[in-house]
């Protein structure tokens, strides 16, 4: 599997082409086969992040049509009945970095409706998190309104990356949201 490390969204339609054009000489960018959705991957995603906040900033017209751009730590490919216990450990490596944080994990799917039900995940999720941290003697705690990170997990078919949004990395990028 060919291990991305960013995905990207586009806000307008029809300018997909030009989008991808304009990403091509900052890493490796390939549409997938969801409308406006691209995956990618940059030599670093910080230096990444940067540019796209300068073209935004210099109103270049496709850097303007991204909607979103989701930095990604892990890559996993999963089948149906693995993808729960496939994330769970995905995600014990950031166990330390919500001890004692506020937090929650948001998971947008693309693709396998009613086979992924993403607000059942995001809680089992959630869930897991709590207690692994209860076993390590931590605590954290779920909070929507003002998380100090969020847990991003973004498939795509049977694709998975998930990403560590910081709050002080949204505030710097606020295309870097999770909802």
């Amino acid at each position: 599997m060919w291990e991305f490390n960013v995905l990207v969204t586009m806000a307008q339609d029809g300018r997909y082409r030009q989008m991808l054009e304009e990403l091509a000489p900052h890493g490796e960018f390939h549409k997938t086969e969801f409308h406006g959705v691209a995956l990618g991957r940059v030599a670093s995603i910080l230096q990444f992040l940067e540019t796209v906040r300068s073209q935004r900033e210099e109103r270049i017209i496709a850097f303007q049509d991204i909607s979103r751009v989701v930095p990604l730590d892990k890559v996993f490919t999963f089948d149906l009945d693995d993808f729960l216990a496939k994330a769970c450990q995905a995600i014990r490596p950031y166990l330390p970095q919500m001890s004692e944080h506020r937090f929650h994990v948001r998971l947008e799917r693309r693709g396998l409706k009613g086979e992924i039900v993403s607000p059942d995940i995001e809680q089992a999720l959630d869930n897991f998190i709590l207690d692994e941290l209860a076993d390590l003697g931590h605590s954290g705690h779920v909070d929507f309104d003002k998380p100090d990170a969020v847990l991003a997990i973004e498939t795509v078919g049977t694709r998975c990356g998930i990403g560590f949004i910081t709050r002080e990395l949204n505030d710097r990028y606020p295309f870097v949201h999770v909802d």
